[in-house]
């Protein structure tokens, strides 16, 4: 009986313990069931961030693609004009360096111009010089002729005074008169 008792005993406090263990899986259990549940929703939670993050970098990524091909065509755009700027460059390039030939020719000239300029101008001034010597010597000449032809019309007017002299002492004597001649 002691035994059994014992054994009833121990039966009672087994299903005791049982029942406290099942009390204790079942709050487990259910404790488990909130943790999966609240997992669950956290793991959703998580998702759908994770979802709205990847929507997000997916479109900041479209977006950033499409500012690459603007920028792109931008540097394209500019790449082009860049080479027409050094096409434009090498041309203008060129033309100075042939303005600067001509520069150098035409100053070569210019300075030849000037030389011969001054050459000429030179050979102006002797010239000039020459020129105002011989008008003074024109202007002593046509004195000198003007003397001389004062001293040829007194010479003259003395020759055909001397002349009418004569012939009046020769119409004298002669039958015939001389006529005097002026």
């Amino acid at each position: 009986e002691s035994k059994h008792e014992e054994m009833a005993s121990a039966n009672r406090q087994l299903k005791m313990e049982r029942e406290i263990h099942q009390t204790e899986l079942s709050d487990l259990r259910a404790e488990l069931q909130n943790v999966k549940i609240k997992h669950e929703q956290n793991v959703q939670e998580l998702m759908k961030l994770l979802k709205q993050e990847k929507d997000g970098a997916e479109a900041q990524i479209r977006m950033l693609k499409m500012e690459l091909v603007e920028e792109k065509n931008i540097v394209k755009t500019q790449c082009r004009q860049l080479e027409k700027i050094r096409i434009e460059c090498d041309k203008l390039t060129e033309e100075l360096t042939k303005n600067e030939e001509e520069n150098i020719k035409l100053r070569r000239k210019c300075e030849f111009v000037k030389q011969e300029l001054e050459d000429k101008d030179k050979r102006i001034s002797n010239e000039e010089d020459h020129l105002r010597r011989l008008d003074e010597a024109r202007l002593k000449f046509q004195n000198q002729l003007h003397h001389l032809k004062v001293e040829q019309e007194s010479i003259l007017a003395m020759i055909g005074s001397e002349i009418d002299a004569a012939c009046e002492i020769f119409s004298r004597d002669s039958v015939e008169k001389f006529k005097v001649i002026l």
